[in-house]
């Protein structure tokens, strides 16, 4: 799909082709010996367009664009299936492999329930199908032993995002999208879970789809696939979207309850807000733990002094003086660059990402170091006339050019400052030298005063 070679209903139809292919498994044993037979009404009725001539041509063009794919073929006794991507009649299919060697357990097949199959072939946007595809892999199994499923598993959005081809945000909206349907339930980890394994949902595998009068919503973001057929199908087919039955409360952006089920207190009430108060000092009161950092911790160093002496335990940042400020500074790269502060911290300590360290960072987070260990340090003031040691300098027109190719050779990168001086001044070595020690006999009287108004 993502390589072009087929639609979003080519998709649909492909589900529906399993649905269709599931249903004549669970034929009475006084009929296993007759052929089954299928029409295209029936997988009309599942996609959408049954009864309407227009539309069912359309879905036997994406027949057969499938099986020019290699992907399905079905006839009127018979559906195959590609069981291995070798049947693929595509030429390059480096994208494929790509993206399933990321897959975690390749070596065993997905259960997908039924009813999805039909919620699948009846529609959904890109990113839930993606989203759905993505926690079937990595949240249902079945396990022999037990003759059992597991239905949860864990999972990162960033994951989902990166490895099936839509946004974050599209993944996250899906995610809450389908919390909201009921199709899966979040369950409760803590900070340090997920920043290490990821989120964890349970699959409602008993949920059910929509009701007799939901309509499905069928169709197609891209302008160069083929018209939409027409929603008029049965209620086997429709799409959880529109569903009446389930609950609907709460944000799903912030994946909140509203505030009567969550704390059991009506909003307006005082007590509730006393409770959430109390809670939020404690946690404050509490010592900071490596595994559950707060965003108030980054902005203390003796918190962040006992969550070096955690990490450097972890084998997460050294334990020297270096590692320190490494670990300080990107506490600070944290605080300044993410919406959650611990949990960035806490991976760019994981995957050690000390290149992400900008100099702005390292000086707050020395002159932080530096003012926990020695206190707040005061400006030196001239005695008598209170002025600055730096007035007291007197710097020459060339001294002060002298500075700016020094800072230009930096800024540049060019190993020899000389270089700037002789394109922009057209100076020879006689007047570098000359301005060279007109500026660093500045420096040394304004060191001097320092010195004095320090005495």
């Amino acid at each position: 799909y993502h390589s072009g070679h087929m639609t979003r209903r080519q998709y649909r139809v492909y589900f529906a082709a399993h649905e269709l292919d599931e249903r004549r498994r669970y034929t009475s044993p006084e009929h296993r010996g007759a052929k089954p037979s299928y029409t295209m009404n029936e997988i009309a009725r599942l996609v959408g367009g049954a009864g309407d001539e227009r539309a069912i041509r359309e879905l036997r063009s994406d027949l057969r664009a499938l099986h020019r794919l290699g992907l399905v073929t079905v006839s009127k006794h018979r559906i195959t299936f590609a069981i291995s991507a070798d049947q693929l009649r595509v030429d390059d299919l480096a994208g494929f492999w790509s993206m399933f060697s990321e897959m975690p357990n390749r070596r065993r097949t997905v259960p997908v329930p039924r009813r999805l199959l039909r919620a699948l072939a009846a529609g959904f946007s890109k990113g839930v199908t993606a989203t759905i595809t993505a926690v079937l892999i990595r949240g249902l199994f079945w396990h022999k032993e037990t003759a059992d499923y597991r239905t949860d598993g864990r999972y990162k959005l960033s994951w989902v995002a990166e490895h099936f081809g839509i946004s974050r945000r599209a993944a996250t909206e899906a995610r809450a999208k389908l919390i909201e349907l009921g199709w899966i339930e979040p369950l409760d980890v803590s900070q340090w879970e997920m920043n290490r394994w990821g989120l964890r949902d349970r699959i409602v595998t008993d949920w059910s789809q929509a009701t007799e009068t939901t309509e499905a919503v069928g169709g197609s973001d891209r302008a160069d696939e083929s018209a939409t057929p027409h929603p008029g199908f049965d209620a086997e087919s429709a799409t959880p979207y529109l569903t009446d039955s389930l609950s609907l409360t709460g944000d799903t952006k912030t994946r909140r309850l509203p505030e009567r089920e969550r704390s059991g207190v009506s909003p307006g009430s005082t007590l509730g807000s006393r409770k959430k108060n109390r809670r939020s000092e404690r946690s404050t009161a509490q010592a900071p733990n490596i595994r559950d950092m707060k965003a108030g911790d980054l902005g203390s160093v003796t918190r962040l002094l006992e969550l070096h002496r955690q990490a450097s335990r972890l084998g997460l940042a050294s334990a020297s003086e270096a590692g320190r400020l490494d670990f300080i500074a990107l506490a600070q790269r944290a605080r300044s660059r993410g919406k959650r502060a611990g949990a960035l911290f806490y991976w760019l300590l994981r995957e050690h990402k000390t290149g992400f360290i900008t100099h702005a960072d390292e000086e707050v987070a020395a002159r932080m170091l530096r003012e926990h260990l020695n206190g707040p340090r005061e400006k030196p003031q001239i005695c008598g006339e209170g002025q600055s040691a730096k007035a007291k300098a007197v710097f020459t027109e060339d001294a002060k050019r002298y500075a700016g190719c020094i800072a230009a050779a930096r800024q540049k990168k060019i190993s020899d400052p000389y270089i700037v001086a002789q394109r922009v001044f057209d100076w020879d070595r006689e007047q570098w030298a000359r301005a060279q020690l007109e500026h660093e006999q500045a420096r040394s009287a304004q060191w001097f005063g320092s010195i004095v108004a320090a005495e």
